[in-house]
């Protein structure tokens, strides 16, 4: 952005309301003509403005007529400076900065929670499993071991009592 002026005055367009205020006198008394006219009729004369308008751009009065109402523009430097101090541009940008970056950092720890959250659910939904695996591991850990290593060794003894009583007869 600079201080230039969009359109300049010399390239300026002309609107209906400048050609007509340039073309219609303010009173109606200066609307009437100067010299007697020749039997003109008693309605009052119709005023084509397109007609007047055309006829204006023709002969140049308009351009004329607006150059002397149009008050004098005051010169503009050609190299004049920002309009916004470059502070502000730096704030702007440093303020949107921090936005971003805290936006990303919102993201990045709802990640990281989902995450933590599907790692603890998959460790609850897969516990049953893993203990039945570390008992079986347990056990084949156990069965290698053997008597050598200091393993553990199960002996069962059975003891039991037979009684066989005999009774003989009457002769």
């Amino acid at each position: 952005m600079n201080a230039n002026p969009q359109y300049p005055d010399t390239g300026r367009q002309i609107s209906t309301e400048d050609l007509l205020a340039a073309l219609l006198p303010d009173s109606p008394a200066g609307a009437q003509p100067t010299a007697p006219a020749p039997a003109a009729p008693a309605a009052s004369p119709v005023l084509d403005v397109a007609a007047l308008l055309e006829l204006a751009r023709r002969q140049g009065a308009l351009e004329v007529a607006v150059a002397q109402q149009t008050p004098a523009l005051p010169a503009v430097p050609e190299k004049s400076g920002p309009i916004v101090p470059r502070w502000a541009v730096g704030t702007a940008v440093a303020a949107v900065g921090i936005g971003v970056g805290g936006t990303l950092l919102g993201f990045a720890l709802d990640l990281l929670a989902t995450g933590a959250a599907a790692l603890a659910a998959g460790i609850t939904a897969a516990a049953p499993m893993l203990l039945l695996g570390a008992v079986l591991v347990a056990a084949l850990l156990g069965r290698r071991s053997g008597k050598d290593n200091g393993g553990f060794e199960v002996t069962q003894t059975v003891v039991q009592t037979i009684t066989q009583t005999v009774k003989g007869g009457g002769r």
